[in-house]
């Protein structure tokens, strides 16, 4: 994962050492992170405080570390929609920046950005438990709702989920892809969202079986609404639909972790029931190195389905088409 730099919050950064978190942030980025700073090498010269930390992050660390020169990331001035050009490796980089839109632009939660003073607390959201871990782990036979994930929100532009069977009964769509898909998006503030579901075109109802076609009209409707309240604006709602894609594993991905169970999401009936015979929920952190790798592994293959559906069948994918990981034109 990419951290960018300005050179006032590095050094904030590195005068908050007494914070609790700090020597986590820091193992993290010298263990896990490509490291960028938005300013040329002789510029420490002002901030002599700075030198034994950069001494100690560029020996040893397992990623990369550059300055930049000139040309600053992002460009400024930074916008709200900054995002919109990154690619997929920027959009899920951490910005650590000293611009004087910092506070509504971090409030919009899309992009993960930090202004003075909040390095600390906005690195260590990454890590999923007290004991420095980049997994959290759920027993599904132990959840009683969506709640359990509450406190691991991260921001977002894009949910993307891949589940087969996550329409397969109309009957828990409330109790679980539409409660999953607004309490992912419960940082993000009159900014919109990408969301793009990889499924089945039709399911098999095995009560009363029989082969149904869900109403994908009627579900992106739903789904607009409701993250709408959530949001404040229309989400861009993508179905991406095919019977051949070979994903089986059930992920949601969004842009600092993912989220993957053993099977499908469909995890609760309206009773708030445990209705899967799955057991595990795990929640992977973006920020740990291997974790990063299989979210970009990841991305790579779902543009791979894309391509393949719009090359094969252009009708199964429906409606919006829009992401900032993923091209549909």
């Amino acid at each position: 994962m990419l951290a960018y730099f300005d050179i006032e919050n590095l050094s904030s950064f590195v005068k908050s050492s007494s914070k609790e978190k700090f020597a986590d942030c820091n193992r993290m980025l010298k263990t896990h992170f490509d490291i960028k700073f938005n300013f040329p090498k002789n510029k420490m010269l002002e901030y002599p405080e700075l030198m034994p930390w950069i001494a100690s992050m560029t020996q040893g660390t397992k990623g990369t570390v550059d300055f930049l020169d000139a040309n600053v990331y992002p460009p400024r001035p930074l916008k709200s929609n900054s995002h919109k050009s990154f690619d997929k490796e920027h959009l899920s980089a951490v910005y650590l920046l000293n611009d004087e839109r910092m506070g509504s632009i971090m409030s919009n939660g899309t992009i993960m950005y930090a202004g003075l003073g909040t390095e600390v607390d906005v690195l260590s959201s990454l890590i999923r438990d007290e004991d420095y871990g980049f997994e959290k782990e759920f027993q599904v036979k132990e959840m009683k709702n969506w709640d359990v994930i509450d406190e691991h929100i991260t921001p977002t532009t894009d949910i993307i989920v891949v589940d087969q069977y996550i329409f397969s009964d109309d009957n828990v769509y409330e109790y679980n892809i539409y409660a999953l898909l607004t309490k992912l998006c419960q940082k993000v503030r009159n900014a919109s969202v990408n969301i793009t579901i990889f499924t089945l075109p039709s399911n098999y109802n095995r009560i009363a079986k029989y082969e149904f076609t869900p109403d994908w009209s009627t579900i992106k409707t739903k789904i607009k609404q409701l993250v709408k309240k959530i949001t404040g604006q229309d989400p861009k709602v993508t179905f991406v639909l095919s019977r051949t894609m070979e994903e089986h594993d059930r992920t949601v991905f969004t842009n600092y972790q993912y989220l993957v169970s053993g099977d499908t999401f469909n995890y609760f009936d309206s009773q708030w029931r445990i209705i899967t015979k799955g057991r595990f929920l795990r929640i992977e952190s973006s920020a740990h190195k291997d974790h990063y790798a299989a979210a970009m592994n990841f991305i790579d293959d779902m543009q791979h389905i894309v391509d393949d559906v719009k090359g094969k069948n252009p009708d199964g994918i429906k409606f919006d088409k829009e992401s900032c990981y993923l091209k549909f034109d």
